[in-house]
């Protein structure tokens, strides 16, 4: 009974695509993305953490902000590995940017060498929001182009308060990641 049940194992494993390939003649399926955040949010942090829903080829990555007041916008670089992973843009959708019906500008430039820098900001407003908890800065898509591992790093990161001129906000700890591609 024992080698039955192994055989139809097997035989479902196998016929449903996981590891005998694609069901294409031996032909490999295309690499899954996952991400892990190196920092859970917590007061004073802007950090990386995986959205929820996407697909193995495409991943959201959300910048969240917790417990900081008056955001008015954020500058940041992100670095990753450009041969294991690729930027596939980014988007204000559910930003709490957008609160009291605000527009947002976001700004993605990619150097396609594993460089992104990013900003994002209110406009027709003079206001900044206070974040209470854990909230949504801005959600940037990947996409697997390699098995292996990347690491995701912000740099030349700030948070900007609502003032006139805009002032960075002080004492924040920035966080990256890092993906996985099987």
């Amino acid at each position: 009974m024992r080698a039955v049940v192994s055989v139809l194992t097997v035989l479902l494993f196998v016929s449903t695509g996981c590891g005998g390939g694609d069901g294409s003649g031996g032909a490999a399926a295309a690499p899954c993305l996952s991400f892990v955040g190196t920092q859970a949010p917590a007061a004073g942090r802007v950090v990386a953490r995986l959205a929820t829903g996407g697909s193995c080829s495409a991943r959201a990555v959300e910048i969240v902000v917790t417990d900081v007041s008056d955001v008015f916008g954020a500058q940041f670089t992100l670095t990753f590995d450009a041969t294991k992973v690729s930027y596939a843009g980014a988007s204000s959708q559910g930003s709490f940017l957008t609160s009291g019906g605000a527009q947002v500008s976001v700004q993605a430039g990619n150097t396609g060498s594993g460089t992104v820098t990013v900003g994002i900001s209110r406009i027709g407003v003079s206001t900044g929001v206070n974040v209470s908890g854990s909230q949504v800065l801005i959600r940037l898509t990947f996409a697997p182009l390699a098995v292996g591992s990347s690491s995701l790093s912000m740099g030349n990161a700030i948070l900007f308060g609502s003032q006139t001129p805009p002032q960075p906000k002080p004492g924040l700890t920035w966080s990256g990641g890092s993906f996985t591609i099987q």
